[in-house]
């Protein structure tokens, strides 16, 4: 049996919509909150409505389980945490149960620039987990994405029905490695079957992008609207003045302050390389995804 965590979360529900696909045998844990759990009633898959903040939900939630796929997240709008509370704290609770009922490998979605001095707390919290995994008992495997591509295709999009704009935070101009949904999952996916992968730490993106040319791809999609820029004096105000009322908000001016500083680019191809049967799933098709 599988675990997946955080299985109605954004990457939660591909990589489970891939499992079910093969007819793998899976669990989901997570509150339920992000998205709907998969459509009941299929033999291949169990639900488990649990949090990450309980130990007792923990340890219900890997019992029988060989493997885990830890693809919860705090950064989100929807998460219902922080990163301290989720990519850390209850990353680490999570791991102990694991331990403790003698899970053999678990799948750790990261991302890139997960460091201890990084200047994100969500990349700190992220690294701490990475720390916690190499050096437990269990087999592993980090998956370390760009930024999702997803997300700030939707954030960005967000204004577009009511305002006619699209939002582009800060100059824009900067290269960044974005990792689409599904990429993310196809690996994770396996990392679950190859023992190639066990003990990697893999960088895995899928293109490289300005912010601005990501506004460019949504425009021409719609066919309409135009560019709502939010120039960098702004981001570091709202990077901290946001916290109050939106901590989403607040992470993604963080998370953009960070993009144009430049470190937020690397080069998707070098590890590619050593799975070229895994396809690119990018931006064309994560603007226009398939039903």
């Amino acid at each position: 049996m599988i675990l997946v965590v955080g299985g109605t979360g954004r990457l939660g529900v591909r990589v489970t919509r891939d499992l079910a696909g093969i007819g793998q045998p899976f669990r989901i844990m997570a509150r339920g909150r992000s998205q709907p759990f998969l459509e009941q009633g299929r033999s291949e898959f169990e639900v488990f409505r649990g949090t990450l903040s309980s130990a007792s939900d923990c340890q219900h939630a890997v019992e029988g389980c060989e493997q885990v796929i830890f693809a919860a997240s705090g950064f989100g709008l929807k998460t219902g945490g922080t990163p301290r509370s989720v990519d850390r704290d209850g990353a680490l609770r999570l791991m102990e149960a694991a331990e403790h009922v003698g899970v053999r490998h678990m799948v750790m979605m990261s991302m890139y620039g997960a460091a201890a001095d990084a200047p994100m707390e969500f990349l700190r919290m992220k690294y701490a987990a990475e720390e916690a995994l190499r050096s437990s008992g269990m087999g592993w495997t980090i998956i370390r994405m760009g930024a999702n591509l997803e997300q700030f295709l939707a954030v960005m999009s967000q204004p577009l029905e009511t305002q006619g704009k699209v939002i582009v935070f800060g100059s824009g101009g900067m290269p960044v490695t974005f990792t689409s949904t599904a990429d993310a999952a196809a690996l994770a996916g396996r990392a679950l079957s190859d023992p190639v992968l066990g003990g990697q730490t893999i960088e895995w993106g899928s293109g490289t992008y300005s912010l601005n040319e990501l506004a460019s791809a949504i425009l021409a999609n719609a066919g309409r609207g135009a560019i709502k820029r939010i120039p960098v004096p702004a981001l570091r105000i709202m990077s901290v003045a946001a916290r109050a009322f939106s901590p989403f908000m607040a992470r993604m001016a963080a998370a953009a302050l960070w993009m144009e500083s430049g470190a937020a680019a690397f080069d998707p191809a070098l590890q590619r390389k050593s799975l070229p049967d895994i396809p690119v799933f990018g931006l064309e098709e994560s603007l226009n995804p398939s039903p």
